[in-house]
Protein backbone atom coordinates (compact mmCIF):
# COMPACT_ATOMS: atom_id res chain seq x y z
CA UNK A 1 0.00 0.00 0.00
CA UNK A 2 1.37 3.45 -0.89
CA UNK A 3 0.25 6.71 -0.63
CA UNK A 4 -1.76 7.89 -3.26
CA UNK A 5 -1.04 11.72 -3.12
CA UNK A 6 1.69 12.89 -5.15
CA UNK A 7 4.01 9.94 -6.07
CA UNK A 8 7.83 9.41 -5.01
CA UNK A 9 10.58 10.66 -7.79
CA UNK A 10 11.49 7.72 -9.51
CA UNK A 11 14.89 7.51 -11.06
CA UNK A 12 16.47 4.79 -13.10
CA UNK A 13 18.78 2.25 -11.23
CA UNK A 14 21.63 2.89 -13.66
CA UNK A 15 21.37 7.10 -13.12
CA UNK A 16 22.16 6.64 -8.94
CA UNK A 17 25.36 6.45 -7.65
CA UNK A 18 26.59 2.93 -6.51
CA UNK A 19 29.52 2.69 -3.98
CA UNK A 20 31.16 -0.35 -2.53
CA UNK A 21 31.35 -1.05 1.15
CA UNK A 22 34.83 0.58 1.12
CA UNK A 23 33.65 3.79 -0.13
CA UNK A 24 30.80 4.49 1.71
CA UNK A 25 32.72 4.06 4.67
CA UNK A 26 35.09 6.68 3.74
CA UNK A 27 32.49 9.05 2.24
CA UNK A 28 31.00 9.00 5.81
CA UNK A 29 34.39 9.63 7.61
CA UNK A 30 34.59 12.48 4.95
CA UNK A 31 31.25 13.86 5.72
CA UNK A 32 32.41 13.92 9.75
CA UNK A 33 36.46 14.95 9.75
CA UNK A 34 36.30 16.83 6.45
CA UNK A 35 32.97 18.57 5.87
CA UNK A 36 31.73 18.88 9.68
CA UNK A 37 28.50 16.90 9.30
CA UNK A 38 28.27 15.32 12.46
CA UNK A 39 26.99 11.45 12.92
CA UNK A 40 23.95 13.41 14.45
CA UNK A 41 22.35 15.41 11.46
CA UNK A 42 22.93 12.17 9.02
CA UNK A 43 21.22 10.42 11.67
CA UNK A 44 18.51 12.74 11.67
CA UNK A 45 18.30 13.27 7.95
CA UNK A 46 18.42 9.45 7.40
CA UNK A 47 15.53 8.88 10.09
CA UNK A 48 13.19 11.41 9.15
CA UNK A 49 13.24 10.18 5.15
CA UNK A 50 12.95 6.57 6.71
CA UNK A 51 9.60 7.90 8.48
CA UNK A 52 7.99 9.31 5.52
CA UNK A 53 8.59 5.93 3.54
CA UNK A 54 7.03 4.19 6.50
CA UNK A 55 3.87 6.69 6.22
CA UNK A 56 3.75 5.94 2.52
CA UNK A 57 3.67 2.31 3.08
CA UNK A 58 0.82 2.03 5.30
CA UNK A 59 -1.20 4.22 3.43
CA UNK A 60 -0.24 7.92 3.89
CA UNK A 61 -1.26 8.75 7.61
CA UNK A 62 0.15 7.35 9.90
CA UNK A 63 -2.27 8.20 12.45
CA UNK A 64 -3.33 5.28 14.79
CA UNK A 65 -1.01 2.99 12.60
CA UNK A 66 1.22 0.34 14.49
CA UNK A 67 4.26 0.25 13.37
CA UNK A 68 7.64 -1.66 15.21
CA UNK A 69 10.95 -0.19 15.03
CA UNK A 70 13.67 -3.04 15.19
CA UNK A 71 17.22 -0.97 16.81
CA UNK A 72 20.54 -1.98 16.37
CA UNK A 73 23.20 -0.21 18.54
CA UNK A 74 25.09 1.10 16.12
CA UNK A 75 24.07 4.30 13.74
CA UNK A 76 21.38 2.00 11.68
CA UNK A 77 19.81 1.37 14.69
CA UNK A 78 19.92 5.45 15.85
CA UNK A 79 18.25 6.37 12.58
CA UNK A 80 15.72 3.76 13.31
CA UNK A 81 14.67 5.44 16.61
CA UNK A 82 14.67 8.96 14.85
CA UNK A 83 11.82 7.55 12.77
CA UNK A 84 10.39 5.84 15.38
CA UNK A 85 10.26 9.32 17.19
CA UNK A 86 8.90 11.22 14.08
CA UNK A 87 6.12 8.11 13.55
CA UNK A 88 5.15 8.61 17.28
CA UNK A 89 4.83 12.20 16.89
CA UNK A 90 2.67 11.76 13.81
CA UNK A 91 0.04 9.36 15.78
CA UNK A 92 1.38 6.04 15.36
CA UNK A 93 0.99 3.58 17.79
CA UNK A 94 5.32 3.05 17.83
CA UNK A 95 7.10 -0.01 19.70
CA UNK A 96 10.68 -0.15 19.84
CA UNK A 97 12.64 -3.41 20.19
CA UNK A 98 16.29 -3.47 21.06
CA UNK A 99 18.63 -6.13 19.58
CA UNK A 100 21.13 -5.13 22.40
CA UNK A 101 21.01 -4.49 26.03
CA UNK A 102 20.79 -0.43 26.05
CA UNK A 103 23.98 0.11 27.66
CA UNK A 104 25.71 -1.56 24.53
CA UNK A 105 24.46 1.10 22.12
CA UNK A 106 26.74 3.58 21.28
CA UNK A 107 26.87 6.90 22.19
CA UNK A 108 24.88 9.00 19.82
CA UNK A 109 22.33 5.88 19.45
CA UNK A 110 22.30 5.79 22.89
CA UNK A 111 21.17 9.15 22.65
CA UNK A 112 18.06 8.55 20.37
CA UNK A 113 16.94 5.83 22.62
CA UNK A 114 17.12 8.15 26.24
CA UNK A 115 14.33 10.83 24.08
CA UNK A 116 12.14 7.75 23.37
CA UNK A 117 12.12 7.06 26.98
CA UNK A 118 11.15 10.70 27.54
CA UNK A 119 8.65 10.57 24.83
CA UNK A 120 7.30 7.27 26.86
CA UNK A 121 7.16 5.10 23.41
CA UNK A 122 7.17 1.20 24.54
CA UNK A 123 10.85 -0.22 24.41
CA UNK A 124 11.32 -4.03 24.92
CA UNK A 125 14.49 -6.05 25.23
CA UNK A 126 14.40 -9.88 24.81
CA UNK A 127 10.54 -10.29 24.66
CA UNK A 128 9.37 -10.83 21.00
CA UNK A 129 6.45 -12.35 22.27
CA UNK A 130 4.96 -9.08 23.22
CA UNK A 131 5.62 -6.93 19.82
CA UNK A 132 1.90 -8.11 18.95
CA UNK A 133 0.83 -7.46 14.74
CA UNK A 134 2.02 -4.43 13.97
CA UNK A 135 1.01 -3.02 10.22
CA UNK A 136 4.50 -2.24 9.25
CA UNK A 137 8.27 -3.50 10.58
CA UNK A 138 10.97 -1.31 10.43
CA UNK A 139 14.51 -3.25 10.18
CA UNK A 140 17.24 -0.77 11.71
CA UNK A 141 19.16 -3.53 13.01
CA UNK A 142 22.69 -3.97 10.96
CA UNK A 143 24.81 -1.35 9.30
CA UNK A 144 26.47 -1.50 5.86
CA UNK A 145 29.43 -3.24 7.48
CA UNK A 146 27.41 -6.31 8.76
CA UNK A 147 29.38 -9.60 7.77
CA UNK A 148 28.41 -13.39 8.70
CA UNK A 149 25.03 -14.97 10.28
CA UNK A 150 22.90 -12.93 12.33
CA UNK A 151 23.10 -13.86 15.51
CA UNK A 152 21.71 -13.56 19.22
CA UNK A 153 18.71 -11.37 20.24
CA UNK A 154 19.39 -9.84 16.37
CA UNK A 155 18.52 -13.51 14.69
CA UNK A 156 15.43 -13.99 16.46
CA UNK A 157 14.13 -10.75 15.80
CA UNK A 158 14.74 -11.65 12.23
CA UNK A 159 12.92 -15.13 12.56
CA UNK A 160 10.15 -12.78 14.52
CA UNK A 161 9.62 -10.41 11.54
CA UNK A 162 8.86 -13.23 8.56
CA UNK A 163 6.02 -13.21 6.73
CA UNK A 164 5.51 -9.50 8.06
CA UNK A 165 5.03 -6.17 6.26
CA UNK A 166 8.76 -5.04 6.47
CA UNK A 167 10.73 -1.51 5.74
CA UNK A 168 14.54 -2.00 5.82
CA UNK A 169 16.79 0.84 6.80
CA UNK A 170 20.07 1.13 4.51
CA UNK A 171 20.56 -3.07 4.49
CA UNK A 172 18.72 -5.32 4.94
CA UNK A 173 19.58 -8.02 7.81
CA UNK A 174 21.09 -10.61 6.46
CA UNK A 175 22.17 -9.20 3.72
CA UNK A 176 25.83 -9.02 3.84
CA UNK A 177 26.87 -6.08 1.60
CA UNK A 178 30.43 -6.58 0.65
CA UNK A 179 30.14 -9.65 -0.43
CA UNK A 180 25.96 -9.87 -1.59
CA UNK A 181 25.60 -13.26 -0.25
CA UNK A 182 22.58 -13.64 1.89
CA UNK A 183 22.63 -15.07 5.40
CA UNK A 184 20.40 -16.81 7.19
CA UNK A 185 18.40 -15.71 8.97
CA UNK A 186 16.99 -13.02 6.65
CA UNK A 187 14.79 -10.61 6.89
CA UNK A 188 12.54 -10.44 3.39
CA UNK A 189 11.63 -6.79 2.99
CA UNK A 190 8.60 -5.38 1.27
CA UNK A 191 11.17 -2.16 0.77
CA UNK A 192 14.33 -1.07 1.49
CA UNK A 193 15.74 2.59 2.02
CA UNK A 194 19.41 3.00 1.28
CA UNK A 195 21.11 6.31 1.97
CA UNK A 196 23.19 8.34 -0.14
CA UNK A 197 23.93 6.54 -2.62
CA UNK A 198 23.06 2.56 -3.52
CA UNK A 199 25.66 -0.13 -2.32
CA UNK A 200 26.84 -2.53 -4.99
CA UNK A 201 26.09 -5.13 -3.01
CA UNK A 202 22.45 -4.44 -3.15
CA UNK A 203 22.17 -5.23 -7.16
CA UNK A 204 23.51 -9.09 -6.29
CA UNK A 205 20.76 -11.97 -7.59
CA UNK A 206 21.22 -13.26 -3.92
CA UNK A 207 19.91 -9.59 -3.11
CA UNK A 208 16.59 -9.72 -4.61
CA UNK A 209 14.72 -11.79 -2.07
CA UNK A 210 15.78 -9.48 0.85
CA UNK A 211 15.75 -6.30 -0.63
CA UNK A 212 12.62 -5.68 -1.94
CA UNK A 213 11.53 -2.31 -3.49
CA UNK A 214 14.60 0.06 -3.63
CA UNK A 215 14.17 3.79 -2.24
CA UNK A 216 17.46 6.28 -1.58
CA UNK A 217 17.70 8.68 0.35
CA UNK A 218 19.53 12.16 0.81
CA UNK A 219 21.78 12.68 4.02
CA UNK A 220 23.21 15.52 2.44
CA UNK A 221 26.44 14.26 1.17
CA UNK A 222 27.89 17.13 -0.85
CA UNK A 223 29.89 16.38 -4.37
CA UNK A 224 33.24 17.36 -2.97
CA UNK A 225 33.04 13.57 -1.03
CA UNK A 226 32.59 11.45 -3.97
CA UNK A 227 35.51 13.89 -6.21
CA UNK A 228 37.51 13.24 -3.57
CA UNK A 229 37.38 9.31 -3.68
CA UNK A 230 38.09 10.35 -7.99
CA UNK A 231 34.25 9.55 -8.68
CA UNK A 232 31.86 11.78 -11.20
CA UNK A 233 28.76 12.51 -9.43
CA UNK A 234 25.78 14.51 -10.37
CA UNK A 235 22.99 14.75 -7.42
CA UNK A 236 20.19 12.39 -8.54
CA UNK A 237 18.55 14.06 -5.57
CA UNK A 238 17.19 17.35 -7.75
CA UNK A 239 13.38 16.27 -7.74
CA UNK A 240 13.44 15.17 -4.11
CA UNK A 241 15.02 13.79 -0.93
CA UNK A 242 13.43 10.62 -1.64
CA UNK A 243 14.19 8.42 -4.90
CA UNK A 244 12.02 4.91 -6.20
CA UNK A 245 14.93 3.31 -8.19
CA UNK A 246 13.50 1.77 -10.73
CA UNK A 247 15.60 -1.06 -13.01
CA UNK A 248 16.54 -4.44 -13.57
CA UNK A 249 16.07 -6.21 -10.00
CA UNK A 250 14.57 -2.97 -8.48
CA UNK A 251 11.27 -2.85 -10.52
CA UNK A 252 8.73 -5.65 -8.61
CA UNK A 253 5.44 -4.14 -8.67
Amino acid sequence: MMDGRGAIPTIAAGSVPWLSVEQMREIDRMMMDDVGISLVRMMENAGRNLAQLARRLVGGDARGRSILVLAGPGGTGGGGLVAARHLAVAGARVTIALAAAPERFAPVPAEQLEIARRLSIPIHDRATRALGDPDLVVDALPGYSQRGDPYGEAAALIRWSSGRRLLALDVPSGLELASGRLRAPAVAAEATMTLAAAKTGLAEPDAAAAVGRLFLADISVPALAYERLGLRYETPFGAGPLLDVRGTGFDRR
